[in-house]
């Protein structure tokens, strides 16, 4: 279950986004492993506990991801301005 992004994910390690994109593939592997791990382990409600801290992460990722994008984008203008 992959969400796409506008724009997408950068791989390249020298874009202004490349970190921020990183930390969301990593929250995205974690919220992974955590359904995973509810599939195959009889403690639900730890698995439970472990998907609900996954996707916090994963949302604060996202919202991180979207700052940077505004940050870059006033930067841009300020600098055609």
């Amino acid at each position: 279950m992959t969400k796409s992004y506008d724009p997408p994910l950068t791989t390249n390690p020298h874009a202004p986004l490349y970190r921020v994109d990183k930390t969301i593939k990593a929250a995205q592997q974690r919220l992974d492993a955590a359904i995973d791990a509810k599939r195959h382990h009889t403690s639900q409600n730890l698995a439970y506990e472990v998907i609900k801290e996954a996707r916090e992460g994963l949302k604060k990722s996202e919202q991180m991801r979207v700052l940077k994008i505004k940050e870059l984008a006033q930067k841009a203008a300020e600098s055609d301005g």
